[in-house]
């Protein structure tokens, strides 16, 4: 029998275990390592944050998910990869053998400034932001806050500046702490047309959320910030949303990475250095044709995954996963009001905010209905 060892439960294996679901295959033991029974579906953490959405509407039970696929749920992390005996060794202990590894275990905060490991909240991994922001919230209801500093100018770090403004505009009105947004860039969003920036920058001036731009943090103490330039910010709460890191667990393993620290993959998904090893989402990256490491790529990836992992067992040949360019892109803005963008186009509205809000439910619908 052919061994399937799954390692993470994002996006991408979301697919593959639904594939095993509607597709068994009575000559495959599959087995996925994860240190969560459940995936916060990130595209929901802002709506979760600002107010929008339970923890369990944007949570995909994995325990159940695994149980369909008639695989086995090991609640752990992978600390080691040996593909000279094909081995994976797991924090508690547990060594398992493979024929075929999947690795979708997306990327961790990373920063290397002083005092963020720890002063800040840092949003990856997601399920300890989540614990860290009900605390903070909490807090601030019960003893008052003056500021929140967000750390990163990208999207996640933009979306989350909104909703917690908007969370606390909502619940604690006038006295909500001030909102600052921090980035090292000369413009947030610098990938995204002039069209979607315009927009979250009025959205952003909606709710009074300073804009900090061209310098990056030097350091985070316990109630202020410290920009590059030298500027000092009182700041009673950072969330550390900027860069995103490699595990470090692909180069202890001697596996092939890119200059970052990804798992270096071909087209078709599979290790450049290491057949038999897979991967998708944040942790790799497709060494011919990278992408921004972004969740969308690792949705699309899944199908393609799947059927690779079931041509890499039955020794078939594989398919290339050939992401589109141009990529829809929807950025909630607070209260339920979205910003859209593809290509060079950008709109908003409330409408925006229902799209992605039906786009987002039935991808989690999809995959707790399985």
């Amino acid at each position: 029998m052919k061994r399937l060892v799954l390692l993470g439960g994002g996006h991408a294996h979301l697919s593959v275990l639904e594939d095993l679901a509607l597709h068994p295959d009575e000559h495959v033991s599959v087995s996925i390592v994860t240190p969560q029974p459940q995936l916060l579906y990130t595209g929901m953490l802002p709506g979760y944050v600002a107010g929008h959405y339970s923890l369990e509407r944007c949570s995909i039970d994995l325990v159940r998910l695994a149980g369909h696929a008639h695989a086995s749920f090991i609640q752990a992390s992978a600390v080691l990869v040996n593909p000279g005996v094909r081995e994976v060794i797991c924090t508690d202990g547990t060594v398992l053998g493979y024929d075929v590894l999947s690795i979708n275990v997306g990327s961790q905060s990373q920063s290397g400034v002083k005092g963020v490991e720890r002063n800040a909240l840092l949003v990856r991994p997601l399920q300890r932001f989540v614990n860290s922001w009900m605390q903070l919230l909490a807090h601030i209801k019960n003893q008052g806050l003056s500021s929140i500093s967000v750390a990163g100018g990208g999207a996640g770090g933009v979306e989350l500046a909104l909703a917690i403004a908007h969370r606390l505009r909502r619940e604690l009105d006038s006295h909500a702490p001030h909102v600052r947004l921090i980035t090292d860039s000369p413009v947030l969003l610098p990938s995204f047309p002039e069209g979607v920036r315009e927009r979250i920058l009025r959205n952003l001036r909606r709710y009074e959320i300073g804009v900090h731009a061209g310098s990056g943090v030097a350091e985070v103490g316990l109630g202020f910030l410290r920009l590059e330039s030298g500027l000092e910010f009182e700041s009673g709460a950072t969330v550390w949303a900027a860069g995103v890191g490699a595990p470090a667990m692909f180069r202890e393993s001697g596996l092939a990475t890119d200059a970052a620290g990804f798992l270096a993959i071909d087209d078709y998904l599979q290790s450049t250095a290491s057949p038999g090893i897979f991967a998708a989402g944040d942790c790799a990256t497709q060494v011919n044709d990278p992408r921004p490491k972004a969740g969308v790529f690792a949705v699309r990836a899944g199908p393609v995954l799947a059927g690779n992992l079931r041509a890499a067992l039955a020794g078939t040949p594989l398919k290339p996963f050939r992401p589109r360019r141009n990529f829809l892109t929807l950025i909630s803005a607070g209260r339920k009001h979205a910003i859209g963008g593809y290509g060079s186009f950008g709109w908003e509205g409330g409408w925006t905010w229902g799209w992605k809000d039906r786009i987002d439910r039935r991808f989690v619908d999809r995959f707790t209905a399985t």
